[in-house]
């Protein structure tokens, strides 16, 4: 669930951290964009009864004259479709069809809605905008396909939240306090923004930000502290350059380090954990008193990217948790989606990007990590 939070202000360009009149956030990534109202993360999908913006690419299977989505649960009454805009309202009977009970949703013949073909997702050799053996697209293509699906329904999500040991002591006093709190962000292109509808390479209505800017903005909202943000992603990179980057998180004066790479890397998970390793001491002497979050990121593409590897790096980094340094796993809960749907209703560019729904996800996972009341003393032992 997004919140639109409507505020008057003297620009009618904003950047993607925008926040109320008052409250600032500088932003050192300047590649974001408009954004006519602040955004911030309500109840996960997961704990609320009432879906929201679900993304469905539609897609005719071969043999098929018609083409189908599927949706996480099976709606417990009538459903609303809008485009990835959402502005576009499609008409149940004349764009689609839904039976009750079912949780798939079938195109009619005359549907303004678009969709693929199984072939076309999957092209043959040498064709354009093909990588890895699928169909792939940087900018808005896949956003521009999604359309998003609203509906109540009585589903229980199968991954249980259990309470964690409060490790971001520092960050959590400060948020509780409502004194001011900055956030550093580094990874790769997820965090650098890739695919967000709000991110100025995939500019789109209805330009949600990327999940760092939802964390800062969400946490704000939540504790009503002062929360900034700089956000130091860039695409291509692993955690050797993230080392090289430790200068620059230090020279933020960070009182939390989101630090959020995998994707790009291809190496064992022992390997994997111990160049995480080395960046997460290399963090905690230069900023002793920031905290640190570790993400475990979705997984890539089944096709290309075996869900092993990720599976892997996610117990890699749950190893490197301690005092002040939390795991925030969205591996998990993807590869549960990946039961669920396909990814190409999940991927900004059906590679190893999120869509607008995936970076919420993201956004949510880290957000559990700072829950409004106290609920148990920081653990762990550094390892």
């Amino acid at each position: 669930m997004i919140r639109h939070n409507t505020v008057t202000t003297l620009f009618s360009v904003i950047m993607q951290g925008a926040c109320l009149v008052g409250c600032v956030t500088p932003v050192t990534d300047l590649k974001v964009a408009k954004t006519p109202e602040k955004m911030s993360l309500g109840p996960p999908f997961w704990s609320a009864k009432v879906m929201e913006n679900e993304p469905v690419l539609f897609v005719r299977d071969e043999g098929k004259t018609v083409a189908t989505g599927r949706l996480l649960f099976t709606p417990s009454g009538k459903l609303t479709i809008v485009g990835p805009d959402l502005v576009i309202k499609y008409v149940e009977g004349q764009d689609y069809v839904w039976r009750p009970g079912t949780d798939t949703i079938e195109l009619t013949a005359a549907s303004r809605i678009p969709f693929k073909t199984a072939a076309q997702m999957v092209p043959p050799p040498g064709s354009p905008n093909t990588l890895n053996g699928v169909l792939f697209s940087e900018g808005r293509f896949f956003h521009d396909l999604q359309v998003q699906v609203t509906y109540q329904h009585a589903g229980i999500w199968p991954l249980q939240e259990s309470p964690q040991p409060e490790r971001l002591s520092h960050s959590l006093a400060k948020l509780r306090a409502r004194q001011a709190l900055k956030i550093v962000a580094l990874g790769d292109s997820i965090t650098e923004g890739y695919n967000a509808s709000g991110f100025q390479a995939s500019l789109a209505p209805p330009y949600q930000p990327s999940y760092p800017f939802l964390v800062a903005n969400t946490l704000r909202d939540r504790f009503g502290a002062p929360v900034t943000l700089a956000n130091l992603g860039r695409a291509g990179t692993g955690a050797d350059w993230g080392l090289e980057m430790v200068a620059g998180v230090t020279s933020e004066k960070p009182d939390l380090v989101i630090l959020a790479f995998g994707m790009n890397h291809s190496e064992a998970p022992t390997d994997f954990e111990a160049i995480m390793r080395k960046l997460r001491d290399a963090v905690q002497a230069a900023c002793p008193g920031a905290d640190i979050v570790l993400v475990a990121p979705m997984t890539g593409n089944p096709r290309s990217f075996p869900a092993e590897r990720f599976r892997g790096y996610r117990e890699a980094l749950r190893n490197l948790g301690m005092s002040n340094v939390a795991l925030a796993d969205v591996t998990s809960p993807w590869l549960e989606l990946l039961k669920r749907k396909p990814f190409s209703d999940l991927s900004g560019n059906n590679i190893n990007h999120p869509n607008d729904f995936g970076h919420r996800l993201y956004a949510q996972v880290i957000c559990r990590l700072f829950p409004l009341t106290n609920k148990g003393a920081p653990t762990g032992k550094r390892k």
